[in-house]
């Protein structure tokens, strides 16, 4: 008995070691057993959307454009009417401007002889329907008013006997004195701007 009283830590380290041990024990499954709390995601969801619509009372959101007063449309000016009639009063086209689209003027008889016989004989020299050649005189000009041969005397002489110092060849023996009148006619038509380039249309 006097051992037991006064050894009595073996019995109190038994009893709490017993203690110690049911409560470190793990919990079972029962309903007692808290888990996490649930998460609302209906109230996040409703958050997120009121977060992200601007206010109407919030003053950093930007204010937007006043669309009440409409533009006017625009209306295209109205395009003018085009006239296939000229006007009273404007120029008529010359015999060049109409010999050059092809017209063909009605010459006299003699006029387009002088053609025919210059477009055989001068045109080599001269030019196609009198236009001015680099190689020889330009006759628009010397049988224009003023010119070195403007009457059918120079005309017919120089044509005659030529002109030798410029290598310009007589037609005495090769024209008629009829075919060099001839010539003279159209060409003077054509100086003259009375008959238009091209080829005219024969007479009837």
């Amino acid at each position: 008995m006097s051992r037991a009283s006064h050894h009595p830590g073996p019995v109190v380290l038994a009893l709490l070691v017993g203690l110690g041990s049911a409560g470190c024990s793990p919990k079972g499954s029962g309903s007692d057993e808290v888990g996490p709390a649930p998460v609302d995601t209906a109230n996040q969801s409703t958050r997120a959307d009121t977060a992200q619509a601007p206010s109407p009372f919030d003053s950093t959101a930007p204010p937007r454009p006043d669309t009440s007063a409409a533009t006017p449309p625009i209306t295209p000016p109205p395009q003018e009417t085009r006239r296939d009639t000229p006007p009273a009063g404007a120029a008529k086209p010359s015999n060049e401007a109409a010999g050059a689209a092809g017209g063909g003027l009605k010459l006299s008889r003699l006029e387009y002889e002088g053609w025919r016989q210059y477009s055989v004989q001068c045109a080599r020299c001269h030019g196609q329907d009198v236009l001015p050649n680099p190689v020889a005189a330009n006759l628009l000009i010397s049988l224009a008013p003023g010119g070195p041969i403007d009457t059918r005397e120079k005309f017919i002489e120089v044509v005659s006997v030529g002109r030798p110092a410029r290598g310009m060849p007589g037609f005495k023996g090769v024209l008629t004195p009829e075919q060099i009148n001839a010539i003279y006619a159209y060409v003077k038509g054509r100086a003259e701007k009375r008959i238009p380039p091209g080829r005219p249309a024969s007479p009837s």
